[in-house]
């Protein structure tokens, strides 16, 4: 008889439905940014029991890119993983508020009695008034008007339609605000009402979505087992920005090399190891095909007006038949001072690159809010050496400006993106570097200098206008003096420019008489002189040219 209640008994357990295990909350471990878009990784150990397991995962972003979900699991063998929605439970409790429903209802009956009462009142108050405004005195069709009847008839009026308008005026006042108590009473019933059906939180939140990465396992014997999964979301990124550092004592610019990380994933990335990539998954990655390019003679024929219609229409039904659609292509497109805390943050950064990205592993762990918000995050810091010269081009601007000149910077490995300039610990302003440039040299702006002075002027007595019997010639001298007014040697880049001959103007000559040690670009008539001055020395340069051209036709530009 025991043994026979024991089987029973097991039967009925075995009968029993399987109880939903309580989702775990995945903890994010790693996150790879794109320059646009991100890469979200998880880990989590689990126990399996033997057999299949049907593990949730929640702490996942609601912009979750489902096709690029994968996952992983060791200690077991992955059946499924695939992406999904919950909502929170609804609770159906059905007498905790009914005594708060009924005391609502109660209260909406009352006032509903309550405005009765005051529209009663208020038909009184204008049948009174319309009754007195009809009196026979009042309108004047009184056979025994007089004037002192007349004028008691007025005050009585007067009196009696100021309290009619009085009371009219507090019964609208209470019927306004007893409106309004039951708009308030009835949002209460209707939030009681969900509160009791299960559909609202007693804190106020309604039903909301809960993304959920669900994880089907099988196991031949229960124990620990790690799962592993990632996915994709466009919803962050990062873009580039530096900050350069010159120093005149050294010579050198320390180059800080910041991402700004932004995310608005809907989740927080908390003690997540960063990696930052230079490589955009949301651009096209398709090679373009090249369709045949035909040509051929453009043929004329006399059609009547239908008939070439026609013909046109044909001709771009054949067009479009030989073109094929091509994919689109990507465009090539506050110094703290503080550099020892700098200089140990670069410790914590791991650069590989291979034959498509540079990738900035960081292995310190970020906490990243999703606002949207740019977080400023140290990716590399290097010393570069410069070399320091003046520059000035007195035909536009008689001011020398200091630059900073570095070669060699292509090899530094970075991506184009705005960068603050600091000469000496002093801010300066801003540049964009643009590593697609086809100059092997950068060169910043480090500011004016008013201690070089420089003046260029024309040289009268060279200057001259010739006229021939059919040409005219003209002569002209510029002089650019340089005075440095410093204790200290220092080197001097000047530019000016002689004019270059347009294409469709072959008779136009333009000669350089004298360039007084410039190199000349013939394409540019750029002229460039690299001059070394000494402590409170002056230079002189002198460069004379000469323009011959037709008498008879006018020249633009001289």
């Amino acid at each position: 008889m025991k043994r026979f209640l024991v089987t029973l008994l097991t039967a009925a357990i075995c009968q029993l439905p399987l109880m939903a295990a309580k989702p775990e909350v995945a903890k994010l471990q790693k996150v790879t940014v794109y320059l646009q878009g991100a890469h979200l990784y998880y880990a989590e150990q689990v126990n399996l029991q033997a057999g299949n397991n049907e593990i949730a995962f929640e702490n996942i972003s609601p912009y979750i890119n489902v096709s690029t979900l994968q996952a992983s699991v060791r200690g077991g063998t992955l059946m499924e993983a695939y992406h999904t929605v919950r909502y929170r439970e609804r609770k159906v409790v059905p007498k905790l508020y009914d005594q708060a429903i009924k005391h609502v209802l109660d209260s909406l009956e009352e006032l509903g009695y309550d405005l009765q009462d005051i529209d009663n009142h208020l038909s009184v108050l204008a049948q009174e008034k319309k009754m007195l405004l009809n009196n026979r005195l009042i309108r004047g069709d009184s056979p025994k008007d007089s004037l002192p009847l007349l004028k008691e008839s007025m005050a009585f009026t007067r009196e009696k339609l100021n309290d009619i308008l009085s009371l009219e005026l507090k019964y609208n006042r209470k019927k306004n605000n007893i409106n309004k108590e039951m708009a308030r009473l009835q949002d209460r019933h209707h939030q009681l009402l969900l509160l009791q059906e299960g559909s609202l939180d007693p804190d106020g939140f309604q039903a909301t979505p809960i993304q959920q990465i669900i994880i089907s396992v099988y196991a031949e014997q229960g124990g620990l087992a790690n799962v592993y999964f990632n996915y994709f979301i466009q919803q962050a990124g990062w873009a580039p920005n530096y900050d350069m550092v010159a120093n005149s004592s050294t010579n050198q610019i320390q180059l800080k090399y910041f991402a700004n990380v932004n995310q608005a994933s809907g989740i927080l990335w908390k003690d997540a190891a960063l990696t930052l990539s230079t490589s955009n998954p949301m651009e096209r990655n398709i090679k373009p095909s090249l369709a045949a390019w035909f040509i051929g003679y453009q043929e004329y024929r006399k059609m009547k007006r239908m008939e070439v219609t026609s013909s046109n229409r044909m001709m771009k039904l054949e067009a479009k038949s030989l073109s094929t659609k091509q994919p689109s292509m990507a465009e090539s497109d506050n110094y703290s001072g503080a550099q020892d805390d700098e200089k140990l943050l670069t410790e914590y950064i791991e650069i590989s690159e291979n034959m498509l990205r540079t990738e900035y592993e960081i292995k310190l762990k970020y906490e990243i809010a999703s606002d949207g918000k740019a977080h400023k995050v140290l990716i590399k810091q290097q010393d570069i050496g410069m070399d320091l010269a003046f520059a000035a081009v007195p035909k536009i601007c008689q001011d020398a400006f200091l630059m900073g000149r570095v070669t060699g910077w292509e090899e530094l490995n970075i991506i184009p993106g705005n960068a603050r300039i600091y000469f000496d610990g002093a801010y300066v302003g801003e540049t964009y570097l643009n590593n697609q440039s086809t100059n092997d040299t950068l060169e910043l702006n480090l500011g004016k200098d008013k201690s070089m002075v420089i003046t260029r002027k024309k040289v009268k007595e060279k200057t001259k206008v010739k006229s021939l019997e059919n040409e005219k010639v003209e002569t002209r001298s510029i002089e650019i003096v340089v005075r440095n007014t410093k204790n200290i040697p220092v080197v001097m880049n000047l530019e000016d420019q002689i004019p270059v001959v347009a294409g469709n103007a072959p008779d136009i000559k333009v000669t350089l008489l004298d360039a007084d040690g410039a190199n000349l670009d013939e394409s540019t008539g750029f002229l460039k002189w690299n001059l070394k001055l000494g402590s409170k020395e002056s230079k002189k340069v002198i460069f004379t040219y000469e323009i011959r051209y037709p008498k008879n036709k006018p020249v633009y530009g001289l």
